[in-house]
């Protein structure tokens, strides 16, 4: 069954903030990202539910499962106070490239994106388990040439074990003017989404990032190799392309920790006992 579309882009970014700084401590470090092109693709329902698991329900989009590779770039990390080593460890990162293989679900009334996977680069050419932060992923060499000047748009990445690669190039014009995502569309469906979910062992877990509303530009994508994908993820040749969007990206990312989800649970039943009892305050 597919869920409701979503609210428009400015209501989903103001409720990802206030859920974002309900979480205790959240965020704790800023990044910029730029530069970011989604690729969407559209697939059976039914080949893709055995891969998500309890207690996500799979989002659907006209009928249809999406799932989406992101190819990012994320710069200057800075903490946001001084009360967190981990955040720490994370300024003297100057780049980071990020490919992340994700679908779209839901948990109770929160909307997000489950990581399947990703691939990140190794800065100073060391693999540094805590740029992670808890997703799955694996390191590889990726290449990005995202500026918008040059009128093309593509990237390479080849995972550093293993067979296959990823590479992709897009024209987009120069002049083009970013735009909100329009409601009710799939790259609404696909780039408004501020929480992120995967699973740790068979552990799930919640974290959440903030920033104003995607600013993107609809892209006509080519795909030129997959096999990176398709050696992990063999259903994946069972998905076809179904749209792409180029977005500049932002200065000031807030991200937040992982969380398991049943301590987030607590923590949101917690304030809701809160505001309740401040609400019935005579």
């Amino acid at each position: 069954m597919s869920a409701p579309l979503l609210t428009t882009s400015p209501a989903i970014s103001d409720m990802a903030r206030r859920r974002l700084l309900s979480a205790g401590f959240d965020p704790f470090l800023f990044a910029d990202w730029q530069g970011v092109v989604f690729i969407h693709f559209l697939i059976n329902p039914d080949v893709l539910r055995p891969h998500v698991p309890a207690p996500f329900e799979l989002e659907l989009y006209q009928g249809q499962a999406c799932i989406s590779l992101v190819a990012l770039t994320m710069r200057r990390f800075r903490p946001c106070g001084f009360g967190s080593l981990a955040a720490w460890l994370f300024r003297p990162v100057p780049r980071q490239c990020f490919l992340n293989l994700r679908t779209y679900v839901r948990w109770r009334d929160e909307p997000g994106a489950f990581f399947l996977w990703g691939w990140l680069s190794k800065p100073f050419g060391l693999r540094l388990p805590v740029l992670s932060l808890g997703l799955p992923y694996g390191f590889g060499s990726l290449d990005y040439d995202h500026s918008c000047q040059t009128g093309t748009l593509k990237g390479v990445v080849i995972a550093s074990r293993g067979a296959g690669r990823f590479s992709y190039h897009a024209a987009i014009k120069a002049d083009a003017e970013p735009q909100v995502c329009e409601s009710g569309s799939l790259a609404e469906f696909a780039l408004e989404r501020y929480t992120g979910f995967f699973c740790r062992g068979k552990s799930p877990y919640v974290f959440r990032a903030w920033h104003p509303p995607w600013l993107q530009t609809p892209i006509d994508v080519t795909i030129e190799d997959d096999s990176l994908v398709t050696a992990r993820f063999p259903w994946f040749k069972a998905a076809t392309l179904g749209g792409a969007n180029f977005a500049p990206g932002f200065e000031r990312v807030w991200l937040g920790r992982a969380h398991r989800l049943d301590e987030a649970a607590r923590a949101e039943q917690g304030s809701r006992r809160v505001l309740s009892a401040f609400y019935d305050m005579p």
